[in-house]
């Protein structure tokens, strides 16, 4: 890809400008009405859909645009592919296989409409309102597709999606609408691991992330499998650990770190989740890796809202270990991830929580138990007798304040 920047790693992110420049609005074909000001706003002035995409697309990964909504009015915000064509002006995202729309002007979702008949598509969200940033997130993982009103989540809106060609983000307009479209790296509220698309970084970074990474992938790399350059398996995983200033077992930064990527697979760091990360992160020197983890774990310690994303992440991601999909987590992994993130020091009753779940016979900690947890914390603080039954607290904190009070 030519240009002074490209994107973090071929194959995830694709410029369609050929000089490599950041990607702007675009009219979708050459017949649509839509007007396109200042790059990345678009209105329509006659009593049609004009549609534009951005000139970028995406492979895999897990991608997020922001739209303010200038002038509110019918629009249809969404993802189309390259083969997207609207048949005539009065077509909006949505009416075809190759395009996914919602109208908040509405509360309606789009999806191939005139396959379906379905012209005035399936309900969805919250109306929208001038001034409102409503977010469009884009899942390969979980091949799925969702929207944000101002940072708040509305659900999945699309599931199921076929993955044959890649996306680009793509809006639809009726005369009296005016939206301004933003790529990133920065926005307005942005969802922890959905990235932006406008990520760019020079050359001269991208080979300093790339050799960081390589430098890792290899150990552990068997030589049958020197060709494939894509994740670093879990013995580098516990050297860049090392190497970033774990200093303990307990030190949190792997898994900072996987959270921050939103890493499926158990210790191992994909290309792609590792590019987009330090790209968007605006790092590219391992010097600066380490600043970012240790600012990382500042942040959890300050912030109550990441500690609380953080905290559950890390439960979803140690019973994934081994392809695990039980609801529980094994009672001695519990204890080592409460420990590491601090319960110790922010549970009073830390000690004899911990005694409990060592001596009793339950095998694992439930989802809902892990969860509750925190609420529990914040309820008995330093009295355990603040705590009551008719509260409705699952069987095992009863069991607890029980044992904690006869002993």
């Amino acid at each position: 890809m030519s240009g002074s920047h490209t994107y973090s790693n071929p194959g995830i992110l694709e410029l369609l400008d050929p000089n490599g420049n950041p990607p702007i609005l675009e009219n979708f074909s050459n017949n649509s009405p839509v007007t396109i000001t200042n790059k990345l706003q678009c209105s329509v002035s006659s009593y049609n859909w004009g549609t534009a995409r951005c000139g970028v697309k995406a492979f895999k990964g897990r991608w997020y645009y922001e739209v303010k909504i200038v002038s509110s009015g019918s629009a249809r915000l969404g993802w189309a592919t390259q083969n997207y064509a609207p048949e005539s002006s009065y077509d909006g995202a949505g009416s075809d296989s190759d395009s996914y729309g919602w109208d908040g002007s509405k509360k309606t979702i789009h999806f191939d409409d005139k396959k379906t008949g379905k012209s005035g598509g399936t309900p969805y969200g919250d109306y929208w309102n001038t001034n409102d940033y409503i977010g469009c997130l884009l899942d390969f993982d979980n091949l799925c597709m969702s929207y944000t009103k101002n940072g708040k989540s509305l659900g999945v809106a699309f599931k199921n999606i076929k993955i044959i060609n890649p996306f680009l983000p793509c809006v639809s307009v009726y005369r009296g609408a005016k939206i301004e479209v933003n790529l990133g790296p920065t926005f307005k509220h942005q969802p922890l691991g959905f990235y932006g698309m406008n990520a760019t970084v020079s050359a001269a970074q991208k080979k300093s992330l790339l050799n960081v990474f390589l430098q890792y992938h290899k150990k552990g790399a068997h030589l049958s499998e020197s060709l494939s350059r894509d994740v670093i398996k879990p013995q580098g995983v516990l050297a860049l650990g090392n190497d970033l200033g774990a200093k303990d077992p307990m030190d949190p930064h792997l898994l900072l770190l996987a959270w921050k990527m939103r890493s499926k697979a158990f210790f191992s760091f994909q290309d792609h989740e590792w590019m987009v990360l330090w790209a968007n992160e605006n790092v590219t020197s391992f010097n600066e890796m380490k600043s970012a983890v240790e600012r990382w774990r500042k942040d959890i310690s300050t912030n109550d809202d990441n500690f609380v994303s953080f905290y559950m992440f890390v439960f979803d991601y140690l019973r994934a270990q081994d392809g695990e999909t039980k609801s529980s987590l094994p009672k001695d992994d519990a204890i080592m991830a409460w420990k590491m993130l601090g319960m110790d020091k922010k549970f009073h009753f830390w000690a004899q929580w911990a005694k409990f779940w060592a001596e009793n016979k339950l095998l694992g900690v439930p989802r809902d138990t892990w969860i509750i947890l925190l609420k529990f914390i914040d309820r008995v603080g330093t009295d355990v007798k603040n705590y009551s039954e008719d509260d409705c607290w699952p069987l095992v904190f009863d069991d607890f304040v029980e044992d904690y009070l006869r002993k």
